[in-house]
């Protein structure tokens, strides 16, 4: 179904949640626009599948974050979805620059989530129920396995979670190089062998209103010229001032491209779930 068809089937919720999807990266180690990439069974990018999960979830806006060579391309291919919104950001600085750019927008909750990331629907709905149905002040992350979340291509960087016994987010580090091995184990850059069922976060976030000033405010405090701003830095600072990440564990399998050779294998991936 499209989308323009599948968010006029739609009625607004009391309280409208706004999906903020991230597709500013430079796609270096992919070499062209990952967003875009046609890997869905009726060729649709994972941009449009993520759009897809989070109207069938309830969102009823989005907000596309992109690079400013892309523009054109993007509001050329979402000319028919007023519901749809562009932002620019002018420098690629990180996931915490570009939701910068767009908290201004935004009013009421905000789900993050990466253009070039596939979820899983189960996901989005969860991130969805604690957008609407969570405590009103109680940000969340949807918190994935890490044998979920591996390539086949090469080696990953993801952001192991530290939590408390009540599944609040304490912590994230960031891990570089994991790979899986032929018995199942995960070792990262250093050969240290990490737990399978280890949370990592895959940047999708529910994120309340209470926590937009603190993105500029961190960003003017920290940001050096030219560095990259990350969301764990103000996920940090936020938890420093007492706000609140739920952990929301899900058991989906994450796809995703970061190597070229991974578009094959997520249409396989996708064509199979079909």
């Amino acid at each position: 179904m499209e989308l323009a068809a599948l968010a006029g089937q739609l009625t607004d919720p009391m309280d409208p949640v706004t999906l903020v999807a991230l597709a500013g990266g430079k796609s270096t180690r992919f070499g062209r626009p990952k967003q875009l990439e046609p890997v869905g069974p009726n060729g649709e990018a994972l941009l449009d599948i993520t759009l897809r999960n989070a109207l069938r979830a309830g969102c009823t806006s989005a907000i596309i974050v992109v690079r400013p060579e892309h523009e054109k391309i993007f509001a050329g291919r979402y000319a028919n979805d007023p519901w749809l919104q562009l932002v620019v950001q002018h420098e690629a600085r990180g996931t915490a620059h570009a939701v910068m750019q767009v908290v201004e927008h935004v009013q009421g909750t905000m789900i993050i989530a990466n253009g070039d990331d596939h979820y899983g629907e189960g996901s989005m709905r969860m991130a969805m129920h604690h957008a609407t149905h969570g405590p009103p002040e109680e940000h969340a992350m949807v918190g994935f396995r890490l044998a979920n979340t591996l390539s086949a291509s090469g080696p990953v960087n993801r952001a192991l979670c530290g939590m408390n016994e009540e599944d609040l987010l304490i912590c994230t580090e960031e891990v570089e190089g994991l790979v899986a091995g032929s018995e199942g184990t995960i070792t990262d850059a250093q050969g240290r062998e990490l737990d399978p069922e280890a949370v990592v976060s895959m940047n999708l976030w529910v994120l309340r209103h209470s926590l937009s000033g603190l993105f500029r405010a961190q960003f003017g405090s920290t940001a050096r010229e030219g560095a990259e701003y990350g969301l764990p830095e103000v996920v940090h600072a936020a938890i420093a001032r007492g706000h609140c990440f739920r952990a929301l564990r899900t058991n989906d399998t994450w796809c995703g491209l970061t190597y070229p050779a991974d578009a094959e294998l997520v249409r396989r991936t996708l064509s199979a779930r079909t």
